[in-house]
């Protein structure tokens, strides 16, 4: 199966959120905040670059660098995947992007998403990290500040538990967040996804960006993964 995605609105794309059990744990704590780190965003040798998002379509511009050869997606399409089973688990591994002015509404059990999305959205990078880190079942990292290309911006990894079983959330989707008029916005693939999620304030506006794989994932394409969120170059 190829990644599963819907069109949100002229400057959001869908992103891959995570599914877990009918029995989640209690509430983690939200983590503590990392110090600043500067990310390397100059394409890396032998590589191609790779549109995400075209400012001329009214969102923010993304694009990455991609290795030479391997990675598959419609320039301007808000994904791509790679290896012989996309982003499908137990070995796939995938980006996806998306881009919105305000108005991320993190649910608070991603099984339980119909029921647990927030009267206030989150409208900065700040808030929506946080809501993350405290989301059920995720076993979140430690938020980590992050700079692109001169705009600010936060980067956290979440998880998808090993036994989660799809069929017992809310119409069989295990969900991260919605948007305006899009719920759920953002779901995952499978059951033990990682997804390292950044999340950059691009003046005054959200760039999104979940590059996701499995504990199977080759380490090949998890530093891969790395590689191209580094790459990141981003324009109002």
């Amino acid at each position: 199966m190829r990644i599963r995605n819907a069109l949100l609105t002229l400057s959001i794309a869908v992103l891959v959120a995570a599914c877990g059990s009918s029995a989640d744990p209690a509430d983690p704590a939200a983590p503590a905040t990392t110090p600043s780190t500067e990310v390397e965003t100059s394409p890396s040798a032998g590589g191609r670059t790779h549109v995400l998002s075209d400012p001329a379509d009214g969102g923010v511009g993304i694009a990455v660098t991609l290795p030479a050869s391997g990675w598959s997606g419609e320039p301007g399409g808000w994904a791509m995947e790679t290896g012989p089973d996309g982003f499908d688990p137990p070995e796939g591994a995938g980006i996806i992007a998306f881009t919105v002015d305000e108005e991320f509404y993190v649910y608070g059990d991603p099984c339980r998403w119909s029921t647990t999305r927030p009267d206030t959205p989150a409208t900065t990078v700040e808030e929506l990290v946080a809501a993350l880190a405290d989301q059920r079942s995720r076993n979140a990292s430690a938020p980590e500040e992050i700079t692109v290309g001169g705009y600010q911006g936060m980067k956290i990894t979440l998880h998808v538990r090993d036994d989660a079983e799809f069929g017992d959330c809310d119409d069989g989707t295990f969900a991260t967040l919605g948007v305006a008029g899009e719920d759920p916005a953002l779901y995952a693939q499978g059951p033990g996804e990682i997804d390292e999620i950044w999340v950059v304030d691009v003046d005054g506006r959200i760039a999104l960006l979940n590059g996701g794989y499995y504990a199977g994932t080759s380490q090949h394409a998890v530093e891969e993964i790395r590689a191209i969120l580094d790459s990141m170059r981003l324009e109002p």
